[in-house]
């Protein structure tokens, strides 16, 4: 297991900095091929203050866009695990120093108070990837992460491009790579396709292969789509920004998954997503028809992701 880190930001510049730089053109080069570190200069804004976080959660109707975590977990454990005894969100958060809980609170881009912060830092970020990332997102989102001390974030993958800036505190995050068959299969990603979330498996032999990342305030590591990761806080509350990018390109993936999946069922043995790209737009445009039909047969409309979108600020 590799270890990498960035010096210290406060080290680097006593003067304020810009949100985001990218002086070495790194997201455009590596974006969703391979992660890498940068820094921001989010560290200190009072928004990211427990107060402020508290009061963005209040602002949530029925919290239906934040998720929260007490008690223990292990790498391998399921996202769904709770502790008896569950806290509410107010109690979490307020007492996040000793509980040994994680809080996600989701879609902190669409808040009237944060929101033109957080679309500025999704707008900048598509700068720096470019042209060929804009035009393959769908929509882009923050969520925005409050950890206790030494708390732990299971072994899991993500279907969504994502930029992990650490603003209070610091963690180390294990990374493994996404191209690599024998850490992440295609068995693994179809069941993720097909509602499983917890689909990635977690080995001990798989972590040798992982390079650990040491995040302090003010660094950001990138974790490109289906890049397996667990994350241990170390002895500080943490608070982190993950700004994530639902993309064309993998909801077609998934489309192609969800198609084998129901081939094989067919007693047929379909090619995996890149063997071939004809059939994968066959497979894609096929499972698209017949998901829009099934909606307009219901009475439904399209599907529509909340969330934000290039050229979208508050």
């Amino acid at each position: 297991m590799s270890r990498l880190t960035l010096p210290n930001p406060a080290k680097v510049a006593a003067t304020p900095r810009p949100v985001l730089v990218d002086p070495d053109a790194r997201f455009a080069q590596h974006h969703n091929a391979s992660s890498f570190l940068f820094t921001h200069g989010l560290t200190g804004n009072p928004l990211f203050a427990l107060p402020s976080l508290l009061a963005l959660a209040e602002r949530t109707p029925d919290h239906r866009d934040t998720y929260w975590s007490n008690g223990k977990v292990e790498v391998t454990d399921r996202w769904e695990r709770s502790s008896d005894g569950r806290l509410s969100l107010q109690e979490t958060i307020e007492g996040i120093r000793d509980n040994n809980s994680l809080v996600i609170l989701k879609h902190a881009e669409q808040d009237r108070e944060i929101a033109p912060l957080l679309q500025g830092v999704l707008a900048s970020i598509v700068e720096y990837c470019g042209d060929t990332m804009r035009r393959d997102i769908i929509v882009g989102e923050v969520l925005i992460l409050i950890s206790s001390p030494n708390r732990l974030t299971p072994y899991h993958v993500d279907a969504e491009s994502n930029f992990l800036l650490q603003v209070t505190g610091d963690k180390t995050i294990c990374l493994f790579n996404q191209d690599d068959p024998g850490i992440i299969t295609h068995k693994e990603r179809e069941s993720y396709f097909l509602g499983n979330y917890n689909s990635a498996i977690y080995t001990e032999e798989k972590q040798a292969k992982a390079a650990a990342y040491d995040l302090r305030a003010g660094n950001g590591v990138h974790i490109p789509v289906f890049a397996p990761h667990w994350v241990r806080n170390h002895d500080n509350v943490s608070v982190a920004l993950s700004v994530n990018y639902e993309l064309r390109s993998i909801a077609r993936m998934a489309r192609v998954y969800q198609a084998n999946h129901h081939l094989r069922k067919l007693g047929l043995a379909p090619r995996p997503p890149g063997a071939s790209r004809l059939r994968d737009g066959m497979k894609s445009g096929l499972v698209r028809g017949l998901d829009v039909a099934k909606r307009l047969f219901r009475q439904e409309g399209l599907p529509c992701s909340a969330g934000w979108t290039p050229g979208q600020m508050a």
